[in-house]
């Protein structure tokens, strides 16, 4: 008799000192530590938060305002207005649109008052003057696509366009300067430091001007 009142003492005080389980108390797990040497130790470094920077659309440029954005920028933009000159005696002003990249779609008046509209076809680019299909378009045709629609970035002397700064009219302009390795003629670049387009394209005697 004794010693059962013996066990069930002891059971009893056993009971008594676990702690029940929903009185437990969780610690945070320490951050990890990188030991340095004997006796020194510093915590790792926090995570940092890595910035991605913005990508253009076709429908807006967000260009850091550097020549390798904007010409990003120009390959996909959905469309633009124009203004073509040079000492070839083209004078054109229109637009250009492209529903996505290789069917583009310009519209240009001449000087002599002809109104042009080329578009990109399987075959290639089809023009049409005044409304009508042109069989054998004038070469102001071909020098208008190619300037509204391709980037020609040629091989550089300077290995890279040299940055200038402006700020006509209170917008700060990038401007870039550069000379085609191939024929020696000088290029001029502004790029808009706000969104990163380009604004004007100087090449030799040929001015591009983009709105």
């Amino acid at each position: 008799m004794k010693r059962l009142i013996v066990l069930v003492a002891l059971l009893c005080a056993a009971c008594g000192g676990e702690k029940p389980e929903s009185e437990t108390t969780t610690l945070p797990a320490s951050p990890p530590q990188r030991h340095t040497g004997p006796g020194g130790i510093i915590p790792s470094p926090l995570a940092v938060a890595v910035h991605k920077p913005n990508r253009s659309t076709p429908q807006q440029c967000a260009g850091d305002g550097s020549y390798e954005q904007a010409l990003d920028c120009f390959r996909i933009s959905s469309g633009f207005s124009f203004v073509l000159a040079d000492g070839h005696g083209v004078q054109a002003q229109g637009e250009m649109t492209r529903s996505t990249p290789g069917m583009e779609r310009v519209q240009f008046k001449a000087s002599d008052g002809a109104s042009w509209t080329g578009e990109a076809k399987a075959s290639g680019v089809v023009w049409s003057r005044n409304g009508k299909h042109e069989q054998s378009p004038p070469d102001i045709t071909n020098r208008v696509w190619q300037r509204t629609t391709m980037v020609l970035d040629p091989q550089k002397k300077e290995g890279a366009p040299q940055l200038m700064t402006e700020q006509p009219g209170g917008e700060t302009l990038h401007h870039y300067h550069f000379t085609n390795a191939n024929s020696g003629e000088a290029n001029d670049v502004w790029v808009s430091a706000k969104d990163g387009r380009i604004t004007k394209w100087i090449a030799g005697d040929s001015t591009l001007r983009l709105q």
